[in-house]
């Protein structure tokens, strides 16, 4: 794996962006945030086992910002102990990076993230199997520019680099790289439209097999602005896939697929409610060593109660399928969230409420789960200074 990469990428960042003299803002922030929880179901399988569990994420921000550039700098420690199942205890480091740089006509940035975690909490998006005590390490690097040509026209490209390891070989390490081309136009005030060309390359490797995916899609993106309160953006497109599995001293099989990708999003902002709807058919690797399609919607919905008390209504739902003929993968997962969020103080903050999980598919076992949680916000504002 290519974790040379990731270092050298962030420090050439460092350099190029940090050598402004511009007068600049210097940020020292910390959070804490800590969470209880009790799910009837964690690991969301068909013989549920429910624990009681405390999750605390020390987390400090340091950033430095001037007028046209960014540096940022996210660094913590996910902490989650369980009363009934110990052997899901977890101490995770994670480390997030962003910076971003303006000058005449161009526009620069760099981010880039290292992370350890349980493969659970991302299986939703990953392989769907929840019971897993795995851990996955996560490193990326994302570099992007954009080109103004006009007072209308841009031009733009953004590349992303992903390494995912497993601790268990029950899953298989992959790399995705990404690189994406593309023009965009502000046609009115309020419309913006134009064109991307993408192509992603997903390599799997495991002890006995081999896969590697190349897709190539082409995409119509738009943004409109309906009103002050409503706002549209999108993208359809077009999208390609080439496979090949190779089982270690043995045959390759290989399939080719096509069809649509689109991401449809919907926001109101009003003074009491705030609601995002958004619909989206994507391409997704995963730690099977295989790239799924995913069909997913979901709805936000933000309301101002009083002046200390709001209330949060979130639901989605996503539908996972195979797109080769390597794997058989159809699985379907839901969640609801009502929560409520109480503001104590001008810099203390309640948040409790309540989750539905369930989940079903060939792959995956039917189940469903409970869950209620309390977590406590502590905002002391930080130590900002200026030079």
């Amino acid at each position: 794996m290519h974790y040379n990469k990731l270092t050298y990428g962030i420090l050439s960042s460092l350099i190029l962006l940090s050598n402004s003299v511009i007068a600049a803002e210097y940020l020292v922030d910390a959070d804490l945030s800590p969470t209880l929880r009790y799910d009837d179901n964690v690991e969301l399988r068909e013989d549920k086992e429910g624990s009681f569990s405390t999750e605390i994420t020390p987390t400090l921000f340091l950033s430095r910002a001037t007028e046209d550039t960014f540096l940022g700098l996210d660094a913590g420690y996910r902490i989650e102990k369980f009363t009934s199942l110990e052997e899901l205890d977890r101490q995770d480091p994670f480390l997030l990076f962003s910076s971003s740089a303006s000058h005449e006509r161009s526009e620069y940035g760099l981010d880039a993230e290292y992370s350890q975690r349980a493969q659970r909490t991302i299986a939703a998006e990953d392989t769907g199997d929840f019971a897993s005590d795995a851990t996955v390490t996560t490193r990326s690097l994302a570099p992007r520019y954009q080109y103004q040509l006009t007072a209308r026209d841009f031009l733009y490209t953004n590349l992303s680099y992903q390494d995912r390891s497993y601790d268990d070989n029950e899953f298989l390490d992959n790399e995705t790289y990404v690189i994406t081309g593309g023009w965009r136009r502000n046609f009115t005030e309020r419309l913006t439209a134009g064109l991307a060309l993408t192509y992603i390359d997903y390599e799997a490797e495991a002890i006995n097999r081999t896969s590697e995916y190349d897709s190539y899609n082409l995409n119509v993106t738009s943004t409109y602005r309906l009103s002050e309160l409503w706002s549209l953006a999108g993208q359809v497109g077009y999208r390609t896939l080439d496979s090949e599995n190779t089982v270690i001293n043995g045959p390759t099989a290989e399939d080719s697929s096509s069809g649509t990708l689109f991401s449809l999003s919907a926001i109101y902002e009003g003074d009491l409610n705030n609601i995002s709807i958004e619909i989206a058919k994507a391409l997704n690797p995963s730690g099977e060593g295989v790239v799924n399609e995913e069909e997913s919607i979901s709805v936000d919905w933000q309301r101002q109660i009083a002046n200390r008390l709001a209330f949060g209504l979130f639901g989605s739902f996503q539908k996972t399928t195979s797109v080769s003929d390597f794997d058989n993968t159809d699985r379907d997962y839901m969640t609801f969230s009502p929560t409520l969020r109480w503001r104590v103080e001008e810099n203390v903050t309640f948040n409790m409420g309540y989750q539905f999980r369930k989940q079903d598919g060939n792959t995956v076992d039917e189940a469903e789960s409970n869950m209620v949680f309390l977590t406590l916000n502590y905002d002391w504002g930080g130590l900002l200074y200026s030079r």
